[in-house]
């Protein structure tokens, strides 16, 4: 079979059964695998090694003040809204160490620091998470004063995100401009379509990145009714 031909912007469909061979592209590739799943009734950030782990059949109900989960069964592997999680404790953890010495007589020596930050491959990201990123990164990137603890780890994820396909209660991404569809800081986006039987995913590359890995994944070129099915489904969470 001919190389599937990627580049940034290009669609291609993702079959669900196929989605264990992205991440074992990704953890090929050395990273640690950061994506949603159940813990303490709530969906979370936490690392993952088998798409078994994450929220398969349950979703969030949300309203002010409130948060809950939902079983509701069924295939879909992302059928629920923004969490109370973010990316913030891995690109900005609370507790860094800056540096360290050794005593040397009535005084210290500095010890060059050589533990790299982790490299991770976020999953299902969601677009308003995107965006709180670029936020981040405007703050700890830019500027005099830039963050180079934020910048070694910024500049190694991976980010796979999942454009939404049910919107919270609370959600106001449309009045922001920020979702339900990723636009703008990912490497790959998933759209996940259940029709009938069927199950897959319309993925759009982001990156040159992003294409690599994607060329290493079994998938083809999404079809025109395909990425109508894509549309319709942010459409459709938007309104």
């Amino acid at each position: 079979m001919a190389e599937l031909s990627l580049k940034i912007g290009s669609q291609a469909v993702l079959e669900s059964r196929d989605l264990q061979k992205l991440f074992d592209v990704l953890r090929a590739k050395g990273y640690r695998l950061i994506g949603p799943t159940v813990r303490n009734s709530v969906i979370t950030y936490d690392e993952l090694t088998s798409v078994e782990e994450l929220p398969v059949g349950w979703t969030d109900v949300q309203e002010g003040a409130a948060y809950r989960l939902k079983k509701v069964g069924g295939k879909a592997f992302f059928n629920y809204g923004i969490g109370p999680d973010s990316l913030k404790r891995f690109l900005y953890p609370p507790l860094v160490r800056l540096w360290r010495a050794r005593r040397k007589g009535d005084g210290f020596k500095p010890v060059e620091e050589t533990e790299a930050p982790p490299k991770y491959a976020f999953i299902g990201v969601r677009p308003c998470d995107l965006h709180a990123v670029a936020i981040h990164d405007r703050v700890f990137l830019s500027g005099e004063y830039a963050d180079p603890s934020y910048a070694l780890r910024r500049e190694k994820i991976f980010v796979v995100a999942v454009n939404c396909a049910k919107a919270g209660n609370t959600c106001f991404c449309v009045s922001m401009n920020t979702g339900p569809k990723a636009t703008v800081g990912f490497d790959l986006a998933l759209t996940e379509i259940l029709e009938g039987e069927r199950h897959y995913f319309v993925v759009e590359v982001g990156s040159e990145a992003g294409a690599a890995v994607l060329r290493e994944v079994p998938c083809r070129e999404a079809g025109e009714d395909e990425k109508a099915a894509a549309e319709r489904v942010v459409t459709e969470t938007a309104e």
